[in-house]
């Protein structure tokens, strides 16, 4: 259900580290709310966008989607929200994955150009590969494209004449990171750009609310901030620069610590500082071996390298334990109840339940949904930072905020002092699939469960943030926990993204 949000911008007062706010009192913020209603389907994805706050779908436990339409007449598809790529792109009903026995395309709606009188098809292509081997092959074009009730004339996208997924994808990272502009050297505005082009938010910059694993809904607020869905107040880090390019929104994480009801906390830095995705299109949250083998420790969890998947004893999630996550100071704290996943195996244990941190692969650091259900989130491309907050898991009610332009856009943040801007654990070098002899980029990735059992116009930069060097570390995935025995696990693939 959508709706429409009539309220005053606050000013603040300044606080150390953070300058005043630069809002305006306005009768109508430029933002966008969008709620979606949880909609179970057979194969997950990826992720989402800025001040159109969309509320997403979250499909077993495994990604999140939203609806538009495009065209004229308008034709409705569901695309998985992704913030670890940059490119949005569609299916055509005749690709080789709509046209397969059992029409696998038809939940999530395909796009007939030949229908719509506003295509107009471009002379670039893309060929996106992503984390989990699928692969996406087509024109760019321009079309009008209506989400939340906000259309975008002529926003550029991909058609995909190839594709190995069902559903397309809604990429809102960096535009510098689409496939056009990284072999063809040429800059578009993708869906957070092309927003503030549309006139509907000032700023590509968008928050991100997951809400709990038992929730129907999550939402994105294209432009703004709900001060309602988080406690606390935001804490704005840099965004961690990959050779010297913003083309990943990651973070460095400083510090894992593990608490348990009756004894003192764990603290942990082993890998640390290391860069990380936050992934709304990854299920799960993955680090280096042998960090995660210390929660393991800790939370009696441990991995089976046969199915790829992380365990722990089902019972878990009614004990009272937390997963702190740390970065230059700010944290966002984990539930252990949020990271037990009420998933299960034939092979597994009697009373074992899938658990939501896994080993990483080399590059592949992430905070996936396993984490991000429990963090509020805003991303600011604009400024290159990306500010965070624990959830609120029960708010009332909305309390919107514009997100501005210049520095400290950010409604209510504090800049972290001395926050860590330099790691390493983030990138893979982008992989070829052979369907052309073009070059592929990957851009993301899922995990799959089995139940039951034009380049944003940067207005500031993280360059006041003193930075730290860094320690690196990726591993190579670990055997099972010593400290149990694991019969054969099966059936859960791990495929991560960037």
């Amino acid at each position: 259900m959508r709706g429409a949000y009539l309220l005053p911008v606050l000013g603040l007062a300044a606080a150390p580290y953070v300058d005043a706010l630069q809002l305006h009192r306005r009768d109508v913020p430029a933002t966008v709310h969008i709620t979606l209603e949880r909609k179970p389907v057979t194969q997950p994805s990826r992720k989402r966008d800025s001040t159109v706050d969309v509320t997403v779908d979250n499909h077993s436990d495994s990604y999140y989607s939203l609806n538009l339409t495009i065209g004229t007449p308008p034709q409705k598809v569901v695309l998985s929200l992704d913030t670890g790529s940059s490119d949005t792109w569609v299916n055509t009903a005749d690709s080789d994955e709509c046209s397969a026995k059992g029409n696998p395309c038809k939940p999530y709606g395909t796009y007939d150009s030949g229908a719509s009188s506003s295509y107009k098809k471009l002379s670039t292509f893309m060929n996106d590969t992503y984390g989990d081997g699928t692969n996406s092959y087509g024109n760019y074009a321009t079309d009008n494209v209506t989400i939340g009730g906000t259309t975008i004339k002529s926003m550029q996208f991909a058609v995909a004449e190839k594709s190995d997924s069902p559903q397309g994808i809604a990429g809102v990272g960096y535009a510098r990171a689409t496939y056009q502009e990284e072999y063809d050297g040429k800059v578009y505005s993708n869906l957070p750009q092309a927003l503030v082009d549309s006139g509907a938010i000032k700023s590509p910059a968008y928050s991100v609310w997951l809400d709990d694993e038992d929730a129907t809904t999550g939402s994105i607020l294209f432009g703004g901030v709900n001060k309602a869905k988080y406690l606390g107040e935001l804490q704005t880090l840099p965004i961690v620069p990959r050779d010297g390019q913003y083309v990943s929104l990651a973070i460095a994480l400083t510090e894992v610590s593990v608490e348990k009801s009756g004894s003192s906390s764990k603290k942990y830095t082993t890998s640390l500082p290391l860069s990380c995705s936050l992934d709304t299109g990854t299920s799960m949250t993955a680090l280096p071996e042998d960090l995660v083998n210390e929660i393991y420790k800790e939370l009696d969890a441990g991995y089976s390298t046969k199915s790829q998947a992380a365990y722990i004893a089902c019972s878990a999630m009614e004990k009272d334990y937390n997963v702190t996550f740390g970065f230059s100071g700010a944290t966002v704290t984990v539930p252990v109840s949020q990271l037990v996943l009420p998933y299960t195996e034939p092979d597994f244990d009697q009373g074992d339940c899938i658990f939501g941190i896994v080993p990483s692969q080399a590059g592949m650091n992430l905070l996936g949904d396993t984490f991000l259900r429990s963090a509020y989130v805003v991303y600011d491309l604009a400024n290159n930072e990306i500010s965070v907050a624990n959830t609120n898991f029960s708010p009332g009610k909305d309390d919107i905020l514009e997100i501005g332009t210049g520095t400290n856009a950010v409604p209510g943040a504090t800049l972290m002092p001395s926050a860590v801007s330099s790691a390493t654990g983030n990138g893979v070098e982008p992989t070829g699939t052979g369907a052309v002899s073009e070059p592929t980029i990957m851009v993301s990735g899922t995990v799959t469960l089995t139940q039951g059992g034009s380049q944003p116009t940067a207005t500031g930069t993280a360059a006041s943030v003193e930075s730290t060097s860094s320690e690196a570390g990726a591993a190579a995935l670990p055997t099972s926990n010593s400290g149990r025995l694991l019969s054969g696990l099966a059936g859960v693939g791990l495929l991560l993204a960037l």
